[in-house]
């Protein structure tokens, strides 16, 4: 079942046109990340889906019903939001986290405020000032607020953005163990590929949802290659041949795709996804090419090649260990291969 939907949604500043035909739906009890460049719109987005904005365009639906129909404070409530930089109220943080309570009429029980403290990670917290705290601290503090309404959707937006290192990982442990619809926005990659179910790439519309592994390995455009950091973008001309297979003619040099595309296209191979060899073996891949390498990085705990076959050049990831034993420095010719199936065709 889909808790919110947008369809056709815009939304423009003056001349600024922030957001243009976003279209998107977030299942119930999944973690989405809304993923993108700074200025692709997430903030407004994410407002727009806690009925704090109106847009210009487009229908929200809120378990099915038009909000426009619904009454928006009473939406709201069903909906918390923490932002990058959350107020919290002066006093104790037990005070703090009961002022929401309060102004709907409601007092949650001891019981209920430690409960929402353990899951953020702050019990015997109750009685602490609040202007003691750090700023992790402080925005799990920003959490227990919202969590301690019970509210069916968590709406967070580059929550962790302003932490040191120690205490976003600490607020995303917190994320990870909610027990709720959470609809994240960040441009931090990785915190995506961790925390999401699914990952959306917004850029004022929606470029492409699905998995993070579908999302990196098989990106829809070749800015989302791009922005998740395909390293081999290869554009050509495709033909499909008797086989079923592709061609794709380069810069110099030819590519076999199993996927279909005819006429000009952008072509995708993970560095992971390519083998080093000394000699052209006896393999059934079908794309083996003759490179010179022209640089070696070390790049942590795998080494990046960067090969020179034709005019285009590939990126390589190789263990540490592999490297020595082969002997491949700058200037060595090899052989690279890979499958026809790990070559993705953006169209």
């Amino acid at each position: 079942m889909n808790v919110i939907e947008l369809s056709g949604i815009g939304k423009s500043y003056g001349d600024l046109k922030v957001l243009e035909d976003v279209n998107l739906k977030v299942r119930e009890g999944e973690t989405l990340g809304i993923i993108g460049p700074t200025g692709a719109g997430k903030s407004t987005l994410l407002r727009i889906m806690d009925l704090l904005e109106r847009p210009d365009a487009g229908e929200i639906l809120f378990h099915g019903e038009n909000v426009d129909n619904l009454k928006p404070l009473e939406v709201r409530r069903r909906m918390g939001m923490v932002f990058q930089n959350t107020p919290v109220f002066r006093g104790t943080v037990t005070g703090s986290i009961l002022y929401g309570p309060g102004v709907r009429g409601e007092r949650p029980n001891e019981s209920e405020v430690k409960e929402v403290l353990e899951l953020v990670g702050l019990e015997g917290y109750e009685y602490r000032k609040t202007h003691e705290l750090s700023g992790g601290e402080r925005q799990r503090l920003a959490l227990a607020q919202v969590l301690i309404n019970r509210p069916e959707v968590v709406l967070l937006d580059e929550a962790t953005s302003s932490l040191d290192p120690i205490s976003r990982s600490r607020m995303e442990e917190v994320i990870s163990g909610l027990d709720v619809t959470v609809i994240f926005t960040t441009h931090d990659l990785l915190q995506g590929q961790k925390l999401a179910d699914r990952i959306a790439i917004l850029n004022h519309s929606i470029l492409q949802t699905g998995s993070p592994r579908e999302i990196f390995t098989k990106p829809a455009s070749r800015f989302v290659a791009e922005f998740v950091g395909a390293r081999n973008i290869l554009s050509g001309r495709a033909r499909v041949t008797g086989d079923g297979i592709s061609i794709i003619n380069c810069d110099g040099i030819s590519i076999y795709s199993s996927e279909k595309a005819r006429g000009d296209v952008s072509a995708t191979i993970r560095p992971e996804d390519i083998t080093v060899s000394w000699q052209r073996t006896d393999s059934s891949a079908l794309n083996q090419l003759r490179g010179r390498v022209v640089a070696v990085r070390d790049s942590g705990s795998l080494q990046q090649l960067e090969v020179l076959c034709g005019g285009e050049t590939l990126t390589v990831h190789m263990t540490r260990k592999s490297l020595h034993d082969m002997g491949i420095t700058t200037g060595s010719s090899v052989w690279i291969e890979f499958k026809a199936s790990a070559v993705h065709i953006i169209r």
